[in-house]
């Protein structure tokens, strides 16, 4: 039996909500349905949909003034396990209490 290329496994839905969230990561902290929707190239209803669904899962957060989105909490946890994974804190330590010895300074 032939292998499929791991393109053909990609799930269209999970790519436009991963690229929804990736336009977060510019300098503009909040962006509304509109300015996602001209961003993605994706109609004013799905991008809608998507916020939702990400909302309910903690992923992003709507701003009850303005109305616009913006990243939730579950983004920094998913980044603080990260961290703890790949061991970073681990190996940075010994890379502050060098500079903290050479600089007569405080590091946490």
């Amino acid at each position: 039996m032939a292998r499929r290329k791991k393109s053909s496994y990609i799930i269209q839905s999970v790519t436009n909500a991963l690229d929804l969230l990736e336009e977060f990561r510019g300098e503009e902290t909040e962006l509304g349905v509109t300015e996602l929707s001209k961003r993605l190239g994706l109609h004013k209803n799905n991008v809608f949909r998507l916020l939702a669904t990400l909302e309910s899962r903690g992923y992003i957060e709507q701003n009850k003034v303005t109305g616009n989105y913006r990243l939730g909490l579950k983004v920094l946890e998913l980044g603080q396990v990260f961290i703890k994974h790949m061991g970073l804190l681990k190996m940075a330590r010994p890379i502050l209490e060098e500079i903290v010895e050479k600089c007569n300074e405080t590091a946490y």
